[in-house]
């Protein structure tokens, strides 16, 4: 029989974070579902070495190229407990806040949101100031566009989403 306390989590084409996101993936044995990556998060994960990580974490793994949205359906017959976006974009984050429907990402979050489905998203651009990492280690300093520090409180509007700071919440959830 199916577990249907499956959480569905969608890694976007975002590298900071993505270390800290593989590491929880991997020590979190209390939680199980599939894993869907984006085009772009395909792609950055594999920059950033941690795609055999993320593979070792129980999770069951999809590719945006070769599922498309099909795993959409899934929200509304009850398979998904909870949706995770993480790390986010600002790209996705905007679509989100505004309602387009067009990506991987998107289209996810708008059927579970539709759906009823409890929602937790962790931006890459959270802060005013953020100081990421290169794949090749080098540390840089970030300014997030105020447009996109504002589509980021627009999700915090949203009934059922849940907006993360840091990689340091998925234990608090």
């Amino acid at each position: 029989m199916e577990d249907r306390r499956r959480v569905c989590w969608v890694i976007t084409g975002a590298g900071h974070f993505l270390r800290e996101t593989a590491g929880f993936l991997t020590g979190a044995k209390n939680i199980s579902g599939d894993l869907y990556y984006t085009r772009a998060g395909r792609e950055v994960a594999a920059m950033y070495r941690v795609t055999e990580r993320i593979g070792e974490s129980g999770f069951k793994i999809f590719y945006e190229d070769d599922f498309s949205s099909r795993g959409a359906i899934y929200f509304s017959g009850g398979r998904y407990r909870a949706l995770v976006i993480a790390p986010a974009t600002a790209n996705t984050i905007a679509k989100c806040a505004l309602g387009i429907a067009d990506s991987l990402s998107s289209n996810f979050f708008a059927q579970a949101g539709k759906s009823s489905v409890p929602i937790f998203v962790l931006p890459t651009d959270a802060e005013r100031e953020i100081s990421s990492v290169t794949p090749s280690g080098v540390r840089i300093e970030v300014i997030p566009r105020r447009i996109d520090l504002a589509r980021i409180e627009e999700l915090r509007s949203f009934s059922g989403v849940t907006v993360l700071r840091s990689p340091e919440e998925f234990y608090k959830i």
